[in-house]
């Protein structure tokens, strides 16, 4: 069966691929901009997102002490890697030929879709509002993926 053209098996690795390679890509960007506001890269390295001034802001609403952010981001970071393996994982389970385990696809997108359920919680609780959409939308592409992959396995 064909979707548009695209050969399901195509489509199913091509997301797996896509999320792979999305959650590599924000890893390194936070990252970057962890070890910027470090003082560890300089200001004006480019590749670099402000995240983790965003968390810091966010958390300043609390007074919390200045480790707070340090280990909510390092967490953030942990989770985005382990998503970035785990969907890698499944992209090369596809992309082998073999049968993909849909454990492990399932976990890689259960790992992606947690950490943005869990961004939602955040953003309630520091009050952030603005940044509630992007997490939503993001949760709901992450839904909507598994959904297909999951329609084109069966």
């Amino acid at each position: 069966m064909a979707i548009l053209g695209i050969d399901e098996r195509v489509l199913a690795t091509g997301l797996t691929l896509f999320w792979a390679l999305w959650f590599a890509i924000v890893f390194f960007t936070n990252l970057f901009g962890a070890l910027r506001a470090a003082g560890a890269v300089g200001a004006d390295w480019k590749f670099a997102s402000k995240n983790y001034e965003s968390v810091a802001r966010a958390v300043s609403l609390y007074s919390a002490p200045s480790w707070v952010p340090r280990a909510l981001f390092a967490g953030v970071l942990a989770w985005q890697l382990a998503a970035a393996f785990l969907y890698a994982a499944a992209f090369c389970a596809f992309a082998s030929g073999g049968a993909a385990s849909m454990g492990l696809v399932d976990t890689a997108f259960g790992t992606g879709i947690g950490l943005f359920a869990a961004f939602m919680l955040a953003d309630e609780i520091t009050i952030k509002y603005a940044y509630e959409q992007a997490h939503e939308l993001l949760l709901i592409a992450q839904l909507a993926s598994l959904a297909l992959v999951h329609a084109l396995h069966g």
